[in-house]
């Protein structure tokens, strides 16, 4: 590994009479429904630029025409004046949601070296062939329109100047379809000198959100001969600022399920709750909702001879509960298993089962950042689906302009 590396980058920001056209979330944000809709109406829209086939079904993702389509886009928001460029900068931003204090990190460039080395770690493998993709698209757009997301435990001079609340109106500001709001700052030169010193101190990051971004980026800088003097734009946060929530199982397909029986006939701990006392799945533990009612179980402690990934309450769920009750031995590939947002109402996954949807829905807790560090540190990779971390960021928000 090398010394982590942060650089200033160059920057295409939406003008301020189009911050609220220009920014979208992407298909795995909402649905692909609504993006169809926001492709057709919003001419200004990124999504437009991302997904062209939402526009024009008879595109194929990955064709010239694909890419051909995506540069046009991009090509009418730069004629249109829409888009404002920056030279040489880093930005503190800002996710303001309903009910919970601010979320701030800063966007900057990380160097080519440290994503190449494992200085920033991963805990997720990437398919090879959305990475071709990605690099192909970022090539023809000279650009890449969302940062990844990155964390470690900062310095505490850095968190300090985080969490101080800004006065200054932000370079760009918009409000998303959730009602969240996403605020933009330039950083001085003062600041600048501040982030690449706090960070330089730094010896690894840990990659949150963004594996494929980060591995086409790294690809693309390599090949490209801009390793040198470009980065990786990436928002880098306190982990104990993130949120972090899980993903549910869902089981189909299976028939009628008797929990109750599996447990007791296993000398599994379990009891019986009401969704009315809004139950909440704690460490070491998981719930399981059937026709028959709502039950939470123990998973037993962990112990020293397990490795990170086989502590995992997810992964003791799926290899032990999944697999022994449902026969579902690979949740990657068996169509009789799905998963859902953590932040789903149980009220909604029961009345699934209750009419008929479904057979069983199995509720994680949510992994702590540690347990995703523990799991990069070892080199192992995390279950899929079983991690959901905010705050996630629009694309075209703000975008890296490669020269």
């Amino acid at each position: 590994m090398t010394a982590l590396r942060i650089l200033p980058f160059t920057a295409l920001v939406p003008t301020r009479d189009f911050q609220q056209r220009i920014p979208t979330y992407g298909s795995g944000k909402l649905p692909q429904s609504a993006l169809e809709t926001l492709a057709r109406e919003e001419v200004l829209s990124y999504i437009r630029i991302v997904k062209p086939q939402f526009l024009n079904p008879a595109i194929e993702q990955g064709t010239d025409q694909f890419y051909e389509a995506s540069k046009s886009h991009l090509d009418q928001l730069k004629s249109a004046g829409a888009l404002t460029r920056l030279d040489q900068t880093m930005f503190l931003y800002e996710q303001v949601q309903p009910g919970i204090a601010p979320l701030r990190g800063v966007v900057l460039a990380v160097a080519a070296e440290n994503c190449a080395d494992g200085t920033v770690k991963k805990h997720e493998n990437v398919i090879q062939i959305k990475v071709e993709r990605l690099v192909k698209h970022i090539d023809v757009l000279n650009s890449i329109s969302e940062p990844v997301l990155l964390t470690q435990k900062l310095p505490a001079n850095i968190k300090d100047w985080l969490h101080t609340t800004r006065t200054a109106d932000p370079l760009v500001e918009t409000k998303d379809t959730l009602g969240f709001i996403h605020r933009l700052w330039p950083l001085s030169e003062d600041e600048q000198s501040l982030v690449v010193e706090g960070f330089g101190k730094l010896d690894s990051l840990y990659i949150a959100d963004g594996h494929h971004r980060v591995a086409a980026v790294t690809q693309y800088l390599q090949e490209s001969g801009k390793a040198d003097q470009q980065g990786l734009m990436s928002l880098i946060m306190d982990q104990d600022d993130l949120l972090i929530k899980s993903f549910h199982r869902i089981i189909s397909g299976c028939g009628v399920v008797d929990v109750e029986a599996y447990f007791s006939d296993n000398g599994i701990p379990y009891r019986g709750v009401s969704l009315d006392e809004e139950p909440v799945v704690q460490a070491n533990e998981s719930m399981v909702m059937d026709a028959s009612g709502c039950f939470v179980f123990s998973l037993g402690e962990s112990n020293t001879e397990m490795n990170a990934l086989e502590k995992l309450e997810v992964t003791r769920v799926e290899t032990g509960i999944i697999c022994n009750l449902i026969g579902i031995k690979n949740t990657s590939h068996d169509d009789r298993i799905s998963f859902v947002r953590g932040d789903t109402p149980l009220q909604t996954m029961k009345l699934k089962i209750d009419q008929g949807e479904c057979d069983c829905v199995f509720v994680l807790p949510a992994n702590s950042f540690d347990q995703v560090e523990a799991v990069a540190d070892q080199n192992l990779t995390m279950p899929p689906k079983s991690t959901w971390i905010e705050p996630k960021l629009l694309t075209g928000f703000i975008t890296q302009q490669f020269d």
